[in-house]
């Protein structure tokens, strides 16, 4: 392919110098290590496929604060068509999520806060995470959130990968 070590240690985020030491065969390199070069290597080489979950993620996203109303995270869902709503801090960092089984796990409950019915557990992943490691997530998830530098960023959902599956398919034939 060309590249420089340094050209490859900035698009995989690995330091030069285990590159070298790789390349060089002077140690052996963790599987994470090597995951992050094949990675940026598939990346490079095929630019227009999805790589990461910041290519398939929903970044505009309704969201919720905590001492939001139970009621408006149902208007919002249903008005949103919508199956899923982040809830998010002040400052923008995700703390929960309401799905349709949340609201239904509590029946017909409507007054109360949104905290009393999110999720405090929602799975949160980083906008570079694989899209191999977003769908082995998704198995057992709903949906994803996805950060950037702490912030809620984008959301994927088990749709939003089918499609990104789909898309795969498309570009390969």
């Amino acid at each position: 392919m060309g590249l420089t070590q340094n050209e490859l240690s900035q698009l995989s985020g690995i330091a030069q110098s285990v590159i070298a030491k790789v390349e060089n065969e002077s140690v052996d390199p963790r599987a994470s290590t090597l995951k992050k070069i094949v990675e940026a290597l598939n990346r490079l080489q095929f630019p227009d496929k999805p790589h990461i979950v910041n290519d398939i993620m929903v970044e505009e996203l309704i969201t919720l604060l905590a001492d939001d109303t139970i009621q408006s995270a149902i208007d919002k869902m249903v008005g949103g068509n919508v199956s899923q709503l982040p809830v998010i801090s002040g400052s923008g960092s995700p703390i929960g999520l309401v799905s349709e089984a949340s609201l239904l796990a509590h029946g017909a409950q409507t007054m109360g806060s949104v905290q009393s019915v999110m999720q405090a557990n929602a799975v949160v992943v980083n906008y570079d995470v694989s899209i191999s490691e977003a769908r082995e997530l998704l198995t057992l998830e709903e949906a994803l959130l996805v950060t950037k530098n702490g912030r809620l960023v984008g959301l994927v959902s088990r749709i939003d990968m089918v499609r990104a599956l789909r898309d795969l398919r498309d570009t390969s034939q």
